[in-house]
C-alpha cells in the first residue's frame, strides 16, 4: 500500500499540470502514488498513464469537487495530498504532513504554501474571518487547508462525504472549513515551505459575488444547526455592513453576493443533512478520529 496519494485536478491546463507531475516525479522518494483527473480533456501526450500515474476520466460536467471526490474514493492510501496544476513541490515536501498525520486524531493538515512570485506564504482559511473566505498566513487562525498542497485523512473525507460539490474550489474550501469548525475536527499546520505556487493557485481567487453569494448560503445553513457555533446577524446589520462596504470597490460584488445568498435557504437541508451524517460516521469510530462536540459555548458572528 502506498504510503502517500497525490491527487491532480487537471483543470483544462497541460503545461501546468506537466510541471506539477515532473516536479513530483523528480522529487518524490516514498512509495506513492500520483492520480489525475480530467473530463476528456487531457491527451495524455506522453503515456503517463501507463506506468507512472492513474488517469481518471470523469463526466464532461463533472464539478471541481466531484472529480476529487472520485479521486479520492479510488485513492490506495490512507492520506490524500492535493497539488493544483501549476505547483511545485521540493524535495521530501511531503515528510512534515505526514509526521503530524501519525497523530489519528488529526484530520487534515494545511501544506504552507510560497508564492513563486514574492515571499509570501498562504497557510490557510482564517478561522477569525469565517465564514467568509480570507487566506491567512498565520498558523494560530487557521480553519481548514487550501485546496493546494493540503493533506487530508482519506478515513476522514469518507466519512464526511469528501468536499462540498462546486464548480469553485474556493467554495469546496469554505464549506469544508465550516464542516470542520462545526466538528471540532482536529486540524494542524505543516510550518515547513516545501510547495510553491502563483498566488492564484496558492491562494485562490479573490472573493466575488459567487463566492459571497455561496458563502451566504452556507452561512444560512451553518446557522440553523442545533448548538452551531455560527451566529448570523440581522438582515439591518448585515445592510449596514453592505452599504459601508460601497466604499471600497473591492468589497463591492462580495457583499452584495453576500446579502443575496444569506437570504436563500436553498442549502439548509442539505446542509443540515450532511452534518448529522457526518456526526452519524463519527460516532461509530470515536476512537479513531477526533470527536464532534455539541452544544458550544463560543458562538461566532457572521458580519
Amino acid at each position: 500500500m502506498p504510503r502517500l496519494s497525490i491527487l491532480v485536478p487537471h483543470l483544462h491546463d497541460d503545461s501546468g499540470l506537466e510541471a506539477t507531475l515532473l516536479s513530483i516525479l523528480e522529487n518524490r522518494e516514498i512509495d506513492s502514488e500520483v492520480i489525475i483527473t480530467h473530463d476528456g480533456s487531457y491527451g495524455d501526450p506522453f503515456g503517463l498513464g501507463q506506468d507512472e500515474v492513474v488517469l481518471i476520466e470523469t463526466d464532461a460536467g463533472a464539478s471541481f469537487a466531484a472529480q476529487l471526490n472520485l479521486a479520492a474514493a479510488a485513492a490506495c492510501s490512507p492520506v490524500i495530498q492535493v497539488l493544483l496544476p501549476g505547483s511545485q513541490v521540493v524535495g521530501e515536501w511531503y515528510v512534515e504532513g505526514l509526521e503530524i498525520l501519525r497523530n489519528k486524531r488529526v484530520a487534515a493538515v494545511c501544506q504552507s504554501v510560497g508564492d513563486s512570485a514574492s515571499d509570501s506564504v498562504y497557510i490557510g482559511l482564517s478561522s477569525e474571518s469565517l465564514p467568509h473566505r480570507r487566506v491567512t498566513s498565520s498558523h494560530r487562525n487557521v480553519a481548514g487547508p487550501l485546496l493546494c498542497g493540503g493533506f487530508f485523512r482519506k478515513k476522514t473525507l469518507k466519512q464526511t462525504g469528501g468536499w462540498f460539490d462546486s464548480h469553485l474550489r474556493e467554495v469546496s474550501e469554505i464549506e469544508f472549513a465550516l464542516l470542520v469548525s462545526e466538528l471540532d475536527l482536529k486540524i494542524e499546520v505543516a510550518h515547513e515551505v516545501t510547495v510553491f505556487a502563483p498566488k492564484k493557485i496558492a491562494a485562490g481567487c479573490e472573493a466575488g459575488y459567487e463566492i459571497g453569494r455561496t458563502c451566504g448560503q452556507l452561512a444560512c445553513a451553518y446557522s440553523e444547526i442545533e448548538g452551531s457555533v455560527l451566529e448570523v446577524d440581522s438582515v439591518a446589520k448585515r445592510l449596514g455592513h453592505l452599504a459601508s462596504g460601497l466604499m471600497s470597490p473591492k468589497t463591492v460584488a462580495e457583499r452584495l453576493g453576500w446579502v443575496m445568498g444569506i437570504r436563500d435557504r436553498s442549502l439548509v437541508k442539505a446542509i443540515q443533512s450532511r452534518v448529522q451524517t457526518v456526526l452519524e460516521n463519527l460516532e461509530t469510530e470515536r476512537s479513531t478520529i477526533a470527536i464532534p462536540l455539541a452544544g458550544h459555548s463560543d458562538r461566532r458572528r457572521a458580519a
